[in-house]
């Protein structure tokens, strides 16, 4: 029987665990990672064709939020709108607006760029963090 392709990761994620935890253990050597925690399996969205001009993205839908997450180039301008159902991604000259099949909160809404990744967070109306 094959192996989860996830085995490895967990493997080394409860390794790094076991060194932080050990006397005199040693610090953190992870230097990004996204966990999405939610209720049963989420809803994706396929990711847009390569040979489009516009951002490539992939929409994640969980329980309380949207996640959308992009590769963008180093040092871009980078800037996200929230709407009452969308999200607006600016990357450089490029936008793209995404249409989402939930109410949004935008004032609940937040975007992050790290290590050349956006992490859009759009908390859907009526939800509470």
């Amino acid at each position: 029987m094959p192996n989860n392709p996830y085995d490895e990761i967990f493997k080394s994620l409860a390794k790094i665990l076991g060194e932080m935890t050990a006397e005199g253990g040693e610090p953190p050597r992870i230097i990004g990672c996204t966990i999405i925690a939610g209720g049963g399996a989420p809803h994706r969205e396929e990711e847009m064709p390569e040979d489009d001009d516009g951002i490539d993205y992939e929409v994640v839908e969980g329980e309380d939020c949207v996640y959308v997450t992009a590769e963008v180039p180093p040092e871009a301008e980078v800037a996200a709108e929230f709407g009452p159902r969308e999200v607006t991604l600016t990357v450089g000259d490029a936008t793209e607006t995404i249409d989402l099949e939930a109410d949004i909160d935008g004032e609940g809404s937040s975007y992050s760029v790290n290590n050349g990744i956006l992490d859009v967070v759009c908390r859907k109306a009526g939800k509470t963090a």
